[in-house]
Formats: structure tokens, C-alpha cells, sequence
């Protein structure tokens, strides 16, 4: 009857994800589209984003952008 019966695999939270759902509609569209741009390397994309507040290294930022992080 309990065959197979394993603890629930924790699945680590998106850092991306968490800082999107900490802005403001009109803030999350503008992140969701820088994200979406090719045109913004993941370095300069998180420098700006600590210019502005936003404490997020470039690896959460290339993992999301790489569809390998939780949100996938």
C-alpha cells in the first residue's frame, strides 16, 4: 500500500521570480521585458537592477533567462 512513499523534493525558489513578485505591476512588465531582451546582457541587467535597489546577482538572472530555475 505505501510503496514508492518518499518525502516531497524540495524545489529551491527563483530569485527572479521572488524579486518579480515584489514590484508593482507596471515594474514587474518592465523587468519581465528586460528580461525577455537579448539586448541586455545578464551583467548590465543586474547592475542596474542593484543601482536601483534591487539586490540580485547575474547568476539567478542566467538561470531564469535559461529556463533552468523552478519557474520552468
Amino acid at each position: 500500500m505505501l510503496e514508492g512513499l518518499e518525502p516531497p523534493k524540495k524545489i529551491p525558489a527563483c530569485k527572479v521570480r521572488a524579486v518579480l513578485q515584489g514590484l508593482e505591476t507596471k515594474d514587474q512588465e518592465i523587468l519581465k521585458n528586460a528580461l525577455a531582451n537579448p539586448d541586455w546582457p545578464h551583467s548590465t541587467l543586474t547592475h542596474e537592477l542593484n543601482r536601483r535597489g534591487i539586490k540580485i546577482s547575474e547568476q539567478p538572472v542566467r538561470t531564469h533567462r535559461l529556463g533552468r530555475c523552478s519557474c520552468a
